[in-house]
């Protein structure tokens, strides 16, 4: 089961201690099993994080 499915709101801490919003694009899965997400942030970037790393907008 895929609990971030494309087009899930996504926020995670950023290296400067504040939160960044975004918008996840699509998922894979590593050969360890780890979910990896293409997510586009508040700023139009897109950068691949751990699904682990990353929490729901609710």
């Amino acid at each position: 089961m895929n609990a971030f499915p494309a087009g899930t709101r996504v926020f995670f801490w950023g290296a400067n201690a504040q939160i960044v919003y975004g918008v996840v694009q699509s998922t894979s899965r590593l050969p360890d099993g780890t979910q990896v997400l293409v997510i586009l942030d508040q700023s139009g970037q897109t950068l691949s994080l751990p699904a682990a790393s990353v929490t729901k907008v609710t």
